[in-house]
């Protein structure tokens, strides 16, 4: 069975409310063709279907930040790690010599880096 949305206006509370004074025969829906307890039956599966969408939308939520942070953790890793190789192939032997491939594969690093992480300003004596 097919149950409707649940109204924007409408609170968990006054929908159970509600749904108790249709059983207890207080009410009467809009429509007396319909017996309330049927009537009571589909405001309880809606009620339900409403809990289980906003579960699964809070789930889902989670899962989206954990999956960031996730994401974020793994980046900063990668930085770090970028930085430490940077900094072991600087320090290398080959390095010194400015006609060797890795003396370029350096400088280009290092221009990278620069351009990535921007120049300080330069201080104005005076």
């Amino acid at each position: 069975m097919m149950a409707p949305l649940m109204p924007p206006w409408e609170t968990y509370a006054s929908m159970r409310r509600r749904i108790e004074r249709l059983r207890a025969g207080k009410v009467r829906g809009l429509d007396p063709r319909i017996p309330p307890d049927t009537l009571a039956d589909l405001m309880e599966l809606t009620l339900e279907r409403e809990i289980l969408t906003r579960s699964v939308v809070a789930d889902m939520k989670g899962q989206t930040d954990l999956e960031r942070r996730i994401n974020e953790r793994l980046e900063s890793e990668r930085f770090r790690r970028s930085v430490a190789g940077f900094h072991t192939l600087k320090k290398s032997p080959e390095a010194a010599d400015p006609e060797s491939q890795v003396a370029e594969k350096v400088r280009r690093l290092n221009r990278e880096r620069r351009n990535e992480l921007g120049r300080p300003r330069k201080r104005r004596r005076g």
